[in-house]
Order: structure tokens, then C-alpha cells, then sequence
């Protein structure tokens, strides 16, 4: 064995022979200072994707970020295919609009289109409309039965393929996007029908019969799980943008305004929990976190559930 190791070590030196291909091994010196480069980087979501996402204030900078686009990917051998690539403008109404070009190519311009699983529209706004549907599409599509009980279907088991499959597919991205309050009591009450239906209760039962008889979570504490995960797992890589954005946002965001940061801050307070600013000097590890919102949502639902009693006992 020491003696390959040997001469696995004399083929990786510098020598003065004719044969040893000395460029061949400065690019792997560079290529192998590339890779701990990236490896040094922090990344929240290490996610790959096959498409690219442009921003920009204006069409004069949006067209300046995709000419640097085509000249790296022509000069990488990557091919982007600009009859799949779409431009959606914000709160452009009214204003002239030049035509975006790539590779010679005019951009369709487009209400609405697609990154990353999440459709953006022009009010960059969620359509809950559409997932509602695509819920009840999805729970319709695994009991084939039908939600009622009286089809012979399990309540417990009807919940919990509600759970696992379609309230995910429900609020996908949702915790990017600053939800109205009336949007998540379309989503609530979306969810209480199904309920009731899969239980088979008078559509007069209480909410919280609704989702005790079965264990149920509501479908708006779901969101703002979601919410507090993606917020801790941005800061707990504090040297990422999207960690020194939330930092920009505490400091420059108005409390009136739509940032994800007053999202955070407003999930924060609903469960009693410390400001993001704290959080962002003190970031939690994912089991602690967990652990923590866990005893603060049952908290609060434990106290929902016994005003919601006394309110009824009242009337």
C-alpha cells in the first residue's frame, strides 16, 4: 500500500520530464480552489434550479441584466430558450414598456407566470382561488370514495391524506408571499368544509368540535409554522444576503409596510414570542426552534379553544 501511495504522489508533482502535462495540473489546482471557494460559501437553500430569475427597477436595467446573461451562458455552452422565458411587470400600469429582447428573441410579456413552483402575478399577490381547488382536487383525487363518511371511509385516515398531501400543495410558498387576513379565512374556512364533511357534521358545528374531534390543526397556524422555520433557517446562516436583508428590513421597514420582516414580527407577538431582532443576535438550532414554537402554538390554541367555550357557554 506504500508503495502506490508513493507513486500516486510522484505522479501529482512537478518534475522536469518532457511528458508531465504541467498545465493539466495548474487547472486542477484552480478548478480544486473554485470548489472550496463554493464549499466556504453559506447557503440557506442549497436548491438548484433550471431556470434564472431577473429583477430590476426598470426595462433599460432588465435588459443590461440579460445581455450579461446570454453572454455568460454563450460562453459557458448553456442554452436558454427565450420563447419559454416570460416578463411580468409590477404596478406598470399605464407606463411605456419597451420590448425585452434575449438572443434576438422578444420576452413574452405575461400577467402571470411560474419560479420555482410559485406563480407571480402582477399585484404579486397568491391566488387562493386556484389553491383551494387545487386542495380539494387534490383530496377528491385520493379518496375515491368521496369525503363523505358515510362512504365507509375512515375520519382519521381521510385527515390525515388531507394533511400530508393537500395542504401542502395549498400553501406552497404561501410564507413568501404577504397573505390579507381575508385570504387565510378563505383558506380556514376552505378547510373547516372539508372537515365537516370527512366527519360527516351539520355545517352549524362548532369550529373547534371541527378540528378536536379529529386532532386537527388549523390550516392558518400550518402557515405561520412555516413562516418562523423560514425565518430561522435565514438566521441562522448570518453571513447570507437574505440574512443582512433581514437585517436591512428591521431597521429601514415601516410597521404599515408589506416586508416579510413585519410578517415575522406579527407571527412573533400572536405566540408570545422574543422580536427578530433578538433572534438575530441569538439564532436557535432547528431543534430548539422547533421545540419552542411547538409549546407556543399549543399555548395559544389551548387558550382559543377554552374563549371560544366560554363564549358559547355565555350565549
Amino acid at each position: 500500500m506504500n508503495i502506490w501511495q508513493e507513486h500516486f504522489q510522484q505522479l501529482a508533482t512537478p518534475t522536469l520530464e518532457e511528458n508531465f502535462d504541467t498545465e493539466k495540473l495548474e487547472l486542477v489546482e484552480i478548478q480544486n480552489n473554485i470548489i472550496e471557494s463554493i464549499e466556504r460559501e453559506k447557503v440557506p437553500a442549497p436548491t438548484c434550479a433550471d431556470d434564472i430569475a431577473v429583477l430590476a427597477n426598470s426595462t433599460a436595467d432588465a435588459q443590461g441584466i440579460l445581455d450579461i446573461v446570454q453572454h455568460h451562458t454563450s460562453r459557458d455552452l448553456v442554452k436558454i430558450n427565450p420563447t419559454k422565458s416570460e416578463a411580468v411587470l409590477y404596478n406598470a400600469k399605464g407606463s411605456n414598456i419597451s420590448t425585452l429582447q434575449f438572443e434576438d428573441n422578444d420576452i413574452n410579456i405575461t400577467n402571470e407566470t411560474k419560479h420555482l413552483g410559485i406563480k407571480r402575478n402582477e399585484q404579486n399577490r397568491a391566488n387562493i382561488s386556484e389553491r383551494i381547488r387545487t386542495g380539494r382536487a387534490t383530496i377528491y383525487s385520493l379518496l375515491g370514495a368521496g369525503l363523505h363518511v358515510r362512504r365507509g371511509f375512515s375520519p382519521m385516515v381521510a385527515y390525515k391524506l388531507w394533511r400530508t398531501y393537500a395542504v401542502p400543495r395549498s400553501i406552497y410558498g404561501l410564507e413568501v408571499m404577504n397573505l390579507l387576513a381575508k385570504e387565510k379565512d378563505m383558506l380556514e374556512l376552505a378547510e373547516r368544509k372539508i372537515l365537516r364533511q370527512i366527519q360527516g357534521l351539520p355545517n352549524n358545528t362548532a369550529n373547534m368540535a371541527v378540528y378536536t374531534l379529529v386532532g386537527a390543526e388549523p390550516i392558518a397556524i400550518t402557515l405561520d409554522k412555516n413562516v418562523l422555520t423560514f425565518f430561522m433557517n435565514i438566521v441562522r446562516n448570518s453571513g447570507t444576503i437574505e440574512c443582512e436583508i433581514l437585517r436591512r428590513q428591521i431597521v429601514f421597514s415601516d410597521q404599515r409596510g408589506k416586508d416579510f420582516i413585519n410578517r415575522v414580527e406579527k407571527t412573533l407577538s400572536k405566540y408570545n414570542l422574543k422580536s427578530s431582532s433578538y433572534y438575530i443576535e441569538n439564532p436557535l438550532n432547528k431543534i430548539e426552534w422547533k421545540r419552542l414554537v411547538g409549546i407556543k402554538i399549543k399555548e395559544y390554541w389551548k387558550n382559543e379553544c377554552h374563549n371560544e367555550k366560554m363564549e358559547k357557554n355565555i350565549t
